[in-house]
C-alpha cells in the first residue's frame, strides 16, 4: 500500500477528457457534464479535426459557472513555453481560477509528420519537456525567469513576458515514463497515471505498469523524486476502460481479447479498469483510493469508436455524493 493519510483525505474529484467531435452542440454538452457533477472537463492535443484545447477551455470555461477546464495533455512541441504560459495565465484569469495546465513530450508521429515537424527521439522530446517546465513554472507564478537550454533560451524580469497571474495554475504532467514521472514528482501539482506505453512511432499502444504492481511502481517513482512535497502531489488516474456490467470475468475478457497481449487477470486487476455495477465502481475507486493514493479520476467522452463513459460515471458520481 502506497497512499497516505493526506492523499485519503482529499475528495475524489472525477474529469472528463474529450475532443468533442464536430455536429454536438457545445454549451449544451458542457453546461450537461457540469450538471452532473464532473469537476473537471480537459482538451486533448491532437492535429486532428477537433476542437484546439485552449479554445475548448475557454469556451467551456464560459459556459459554466463551476467546472474547471484544462488540457489533457498538450504537445510541448507544438507551442513555444512563454506562450503556454501566456495562454494558461489567461485562460485562468477569465475563468476566474478554474483552468488546470496539463504538459506532456508528445507521442503521435504520424501528427508531427503531416505538419511537417521534425521527430525527434523520446529522449530529446522529453528533454524539450523539462526545459520547457522551467521557463513555464516561474512564469505561472509571477517570478522572473532564466532559461540557457538547448531547446530554450528565456530571459526575463517578473511580468515581462507574461502578466503577473491572478490565480494560481495547478500544473499536471503526466506519462508512463521514469524520467517524466521524476520530472513530475519534483515540480508538478498533480500527476498523471495511464499505465500505456506507445511504442516509438506511437502506432502501438502497450499496456505496462497497468496492474496493481506496475502503479504502484509509477507511484514510488514519482514519490522518490518528490520528497517531502509527495504528499502535497495530486494522484490522477486516466481509466481506460468503463464497462457497466454484472459479469466482471466476461467483461474482462473479453477487453483483453480486443487489447491483445494481456490477460483477463491483469485487466481485472488493473487500476485502469473499471467493471461492475454502478454500486460496484463506486465501492472499487474509494478502495483505489486507500490503496494508491489517487483521488482524482479521468474518463473518456468517446474514444476509438467506444462510448462515452460520462453517463456511467454520472451515476456513480451521484452515488458517492449521496
Amino acid at each position: 500500500m502506497v497512499s497516505t493519510q493526506s492523499q485519503r483525505a482529499r475528495p475524489l474529484r472525477f474529469g472528463l477528457t474529450t475532443a468533442l467531435p464536430r455536429g454536438r452542440e457545445f454549451a449544451d454538452f458542457t453546461a450537461a457534464v457540469e450538471d452532473v457533477g464532473f469537476d473537471v472537463m480537459t482538451f486533448a492535443d491532437h492535429l486532428l479535426p477537433t476542437l484546439a484545447p485552449f479554445s475548448g477551455a475557454a469556451a467551456a470555461a464560459a459556459a459554466t459557472t463551476r467546472l474547471h477546464v484544462g488540457t489533457l495533455v498538450l504537445n510541448n512541441d507544438l507551442r513555444h513555453p512563454v506562450d503556454v504560459a501566456r495562454e494558461a495565465v489567461t485562460l485562468a484569469a477569465i475563468s476566474g481560477g478554474r483552468f488546470e495546465l496539463g504538459l506532456g513530450a508528445g507521442h503521435m508521429k504520424s501528427e508531427y509528420d503531416a505538419a511537417g515537424l521534425r521527430f525527434d527521439d523520446a529522449a530529446t522530446r522529453v528533454d524539450r519537456l523539462v526545459e520547457a517546465v522551467e521557463v513555464i513554472c516561474p512564469l505561472l507564478t509571477g517570478r522572473a525567469v532564466a532559461v540557457d537550454g538547448t531547446h530554450y533560451r528565456v530571459h526575463a524580469g517578473a511580468g515581462e513576458l507574461v502578466a503577473a497571474p491572478p490565480y494560481r495554475v495547478p500544473l499536471l504532467l503526466g506519462g508512463n515514463g521514469s524520467r517524466v514521472l521524476s520530472l513530475a514528482g519534483r515540480v508538478a501539482d498533480i500527476v498523471g497515471l495511464a499505465g500505456v506505453t506507445h511504442n516509438a512511432d506511437a502506432t502501438e499502444v502497450r499496456l505496462t505498469h497497468f496492474d496493481d504492481r506496475g502503479v504502484i511502481d509509477r507511484i514510488e517513482v514519482v514519490r522518490a523524486a518528490a520528497g517531502d512535497r509527495f504528499e502535497e502531489i495530486e494522484l490522477n488516474g486516466l481509466i481506460q476502460f468503463v464497462v457497466p456490467t454484472t459479469d466482471r470475468a466476461a467483461a474482462a475478457a473479453e477487453i483483453a481479447g480486443a487489447v491483445g497481449g494481456v490477460s483477463p487477470a491483469t485487466i481485472l486487476d488493473s487500476p485502469f479498469v473499471l467493471l461492475g455495477t454502478h454500486e460496484e465502481m463506486a465501492e472499487t475507486l474509494v478502495d483505489r483510493q486507500r490503496r494508491y493514493g489517487i483521488s482524482y479520476w479521468t474518463v473518456f467522452d468517446e474514444l476509438a469508436g467506444r462510448p462515452s463513459a460520462l453517463p456511467d460515471i454520472a451515476k456513480v458520481i451521484a452515488l458517492l455524493r449521496g
